[in-house]
C-alpha cells in the first residue's frame, strides 16, 4: 500500500464607540440634521451584530490550564479583532472529540476551527476536502512563520501542502518515582534487561512496577511501539510508513514478545486490562506504583502541588532491546489548529489561529500548562517545573521521534496495531497478531 511520509494573556480594552456632541448653532434645522446624521451613523454602526465563528478543541477538567489558554484567546480576539466576528468554542475529552469531529466531518457542519491531531488523522479529512489549506496564509506573514521551529510542519504537510498549525509537542516518556527506586536502590536502567529485572525486584517487594492501563487501546499500542522503537529504531518505524517492512517484521514480533513477558513477570498491575487512563495515572500519583509510561501531556498532573508524586519524580526513555536501534522515543506535534474548508471568515479564522503562538499564549503554554512548544519562545526556567526541564532535556537527547502509528496510519492499520497490542497484553501470541495486523494491511492495500 503505498503510504506518504506525514512527516496568561491580557484583555485590551476595546475601543468605545463615542458619539460626538455638536456645537450650538443659530440654524435650528441644520443643527437638529447634524445630530441627526451624527446619531444614524452611530447607531448603525453600534447596532451592527458580530457574526458568530466556531471552534472545537480538545479539553476536559483535566487539561484545565489548556481550556483557560483557550478562553483566553477567546476573550481577546472577541474584544480586538477587526472582523466583526465573535468565536465561540467547545472542548471534549479525547474519544468524546474523536467522535464528535468525525461525525461533524460527516455531516459538512465542521466548525470554523478545529483542533487536530496530525498525519493519519487529519489525512482523510484533507483527502475529503474537508479542511483549508492554511500554508499559503502562513508563507504570506513571514513574522507569524518565523515564530515556529524547525520542520514542526511536517507532520501536518500533505503533498507539500499545510493545512494545519502545531502549537505545541509532545513526547512519551517513562515516569518513574525517585524515592522508590532510591529506596529500593534502582538505578535508571540502561537496557531492557535492566528494565525487566527492576520490575522483578519491585514486585518481590509488593510494589507495582508499572502502570500501564490498557482499558484504552491506544495506551497499549503506545507502548508496543516504544519497545519496537527499541527493537527497530527509525528503520523499522521510516519502512513501515513506505511499506518497505511489514507489519510482521522480526522487531514487532520480537516487541509483542518483550511486552509479553513484562506481562509474565507481574510488571503491570492487578486488573490493568479494564482499568481506566485517570485510574492508572492516579495509581501512579498516589505513589501506589513505581513506573508510569504516558506522553508529556500529563506533566502537568504528576507535578501538581497536591500530586503526593509530585516531590519524587524523574523520567527516562524505555531503554532499547537492541542498542544499535538507537535512543527512539515516541512523539509528534501538537495543539494543531486547522481551517474547515466551509469556514464563513477564512482571514478571521487565520487571525484567531495565529494568537495561540503569540508570546503570550505560548509562555502559557509551557508555564501553566507544561507543554513543550513548537515555536522559539524563550522560556524563563525559574517558572518551569522541574519535570518539564527534565522532559525536555531527555526530548532534546533523543536520536529520532516516531510519531503514535495511530496517528499516522488512522483508522486502518493504525487502530489495527492499537488493536493488537492490546491482544497481545492480554496474553494473545505476538507473531499471530501481527500476522494478522499484516493480512489486515494487504486486504485494505487498494482501499
Amino acid at each position: 500500500m503505498k503510504r506518504k511520509m506525514i512527516t496568561v494573556l491580557t484583555l485590551a480594552m476595546a475601543a468605545g464607540l463615542a458619539l460626538s456632541g455638536c456645537s450650538k448653532s443659530a440654524d435650528s434645522t441644520s443643527t437638529t440634521a447634524n445630530k441627526e446624521n451624527n446619531q444614524t451613523e452611530a447607531e448603525a454602526a453600534a447596532a451592527e451584530e458580530k457574526k458568530t465563528m466556531t471552534a472545537m478543541f480538545l479539553g476536559s477538567s483535566q487539561d484545565q490550564a489548556v481550556v483557560d489558554i483557550i478562553q483566553a484567546v477567546t476573550d481577546e480576539f472577541n474584544a480586538n479583532n477587526d472582523y466583526n466576528v465573535e468565536f465561540k468554542f467547545e472542548t471534549y475529552e479525547n474519544e468524546q472529540y474523536k467522535t464528535k469531529l468525525a461525525t461533524v466531518m460527516a455531516s459538512n457542519s465542521a466548525p470554523d476551527v478545529f483542533f487536530t491531531w496530525s498525519a493519519g488523522y487529519l489525512q482523510p479529512f484533507v483527502e475529503g476536502g474537508k479542511v483549508y489549506e492554511i500554508g499559503p496564509l502562513v508563507e504570506g506573514d513571514q513574522e507569524w512563520k518565523s515564530r515556529f521551529n524547525e520542520g514542526v510542519f511536517g507532520p501536518v504537510s500533505y503533498d507539500g501542502k499545510v493545512y494545519a498549525v502545531p502549537h505545541g509537542q509532545t513526547v512519551a516518556a517513562m515516569f518513574y518515582n525517585t524515592r522508590i527506586f532510591e529506596e529500593n536502590n534502582l538505578k535508571v536502567p540502561g537496557t531492557f534487561d535492566e528494565l525487566k529485572q527492576s520490575c522483578v525486584t519491585l514486585k518481590e517487594r509488593g510494589i507495582v512496577p508499572i502502570s500501564v492501563p490498557v482499558k484504552d487501546a491506544w495506551i497499549a499500542g503506545q507502548f508496543l511501539q516504544q519497545i519496537a522503537n527499541g527493537a527497530g529504531g527509525m528503520k523499522l518505524f521510516n519502512g513501515t510508513v513506505d511499506s518497505s517492512l511489514k507489519w510482521n517484521d522480526d522487531s514487532y514480533v520480537q516487541a509483542g514478545e518483550l511486552l509479553s513477558e513484562l506481562v509474565e513477570i507481574g510488571a503491570f498491575p492487578d486488573g490493568f486490562l479494564g482499568m481506566t487512563n485517570d485510574e492508572g495515572r492516579d495509581l501512579f500519583i498516589q505513589e501506589k506504583a513505581a513506573m508510569y509510561y504516558m506522553g508529556s501531556w500529563d506533566i502537568g498532573l504528576l507535578s501538581a502541588d497536591d500530586a503526593p508524586v509530585s516531590k519524587n519524580l524523574g523520567v527516562f526513555n524505555i531503554p532499547p532491546s537492541n542498542t544499535s536501534a538507537g535512543n527512539v522515543a515516541i512523539g509528534d506535534v501538537d495543539q494543531c489548529l486547522a481551517i474547515s474548508s466551509n469556514c464563513s471568515n477564512i482571514d478571521a479564522a487565520a487571525a484567531y489561529i495565529k494568537l495561540f503562538s503569540d508570546t503570550a499564549a505560548q509562555e502559557a503554554y509551557a508555564y501553566n500548562a507544561d507543554y513543550l512548544l513548537s515555536t522559539k519562545t524563550s522560556l524563563d526556567e525559574s517558572k518551569l517545573s522541574p519535570l518539564f526541564i527534565e522532559v525536555n532535556n531527555m526530548q532534546q537527547e533523543l536520536s529520532g521521534v516516531t510519531p503514535w502509528l495511530d496517528r499516522v496510519f488512522g483508522a486502518g492499520e493504525g487502530v489495527e496495531f492499537n488493536n493488537a497490542a492490546q491482544a497481545i497484553i492480554a496474553g494473545k501470541d505476538s507473531k499471530e497478531q501481527m500476522d494478522n495486523l499484516q493480512q489486515f494491511a494487504e486486504d485494505n492495500a487498494l482501499r
